[in-house]
């Protein structure tokens, strides 16, 4: 999270709000996509003609478990590069050399254990081949990110690259209205309704629920729950 917290991030033309509901179709698109690539990853390596390559699924061994782990800890690593790009990744301001240190030290370390630790022991083929798939899975779902943020109206708009004050250029009346026009649009298209600012919670003092949020004790939070 240290690594995050201090990354480059830079401003877009279109704000980027913080809406509970395109938060959570983004968050589907990434995990159903990814559970989809990995099903077939998976299963792909386990009828491998190759012997020496293929993984025993079905038994579920160490190499088996070893192969799948390191696979989703590399799928999660290289996602936050992919969730924090604006547009397509290569063409985004890079990430902080905190967080790319962070992120491949951790894609590193995993694939020591997997292939050092005695219970998994995943051969170095295998892991050559979970490097190779998910790099061309990441190209791949980030150039689907930008479809699919167009498609739910969260297209982030062109990176402002400098913090510097523009300077102003000399232009017509019709240039200053049909620009102001421009930013009244992409104002109202911005407005947040009042059901995504504001949530009203109500915590009850008796519910046919005892055991929820009970603490054991005489307490504000027994025999109640957050509704």
């Amino acid at each position: 999270m240290i690594p995050v917290a201090y990354d480059n991030a830079k401003a877009t033309t279109k704000p980027q709000l913080p809406v509970a509901k395109t938060l959570v179709l983004q968050s589907l698109f990434y995990g159903l996509v990814q559970a989809g690539l990995s099903l077939m990853f998976i299963f792909s390596m386990a009828h491998n003609r190759n012997p020496n390559d293929a993984i025993d699924v079905d038994k579920c061994d160490g190499e088996a478990r070893g192969f799948i782990w390191f696979h989703l800890v590399m799928v999660t690593e290289l996602m936050i590069f992919s969730v924090r790009a604006p547009r397509f990744v290569l063409l985004s301001p890079p990430p902080s050399m905190y967080l790319v240190g962070s992120v491949f030290s951790t894609i590193i370390l995993g694939g020591l254990l997997a292939g050092l630790l005695q219970m998994w022991t995943v051969p170095g083929a295998d892991i050559g081949w979970i490097i190779l798939f998910n790099v061309a899975a990441f190209l791949v779902v980030d150039l689907a990110k930008i479809l699919f943020r167009k498609m739910i109206g969260e297209e982030p708009g062109d990176v402002i690259a400098s913090d510097e004050l523009l300077t102003p250029k000399t232009r017509t009346e019709t240039q200053k209205t049909v620009q102001k026009g421009e930013r009244y649009r992409t104002h109202r298209a911005s407005i947040v309704r009042e059901s995504d600012r504001c949530h009203c919670v109500e915590v009850k003092s008796k519910s046919g629920l005892p055991g929820f949020f009970s603490l054991g004790g005489d307490t504000l939070m027994d025999n109640g729950f957050v509704s």
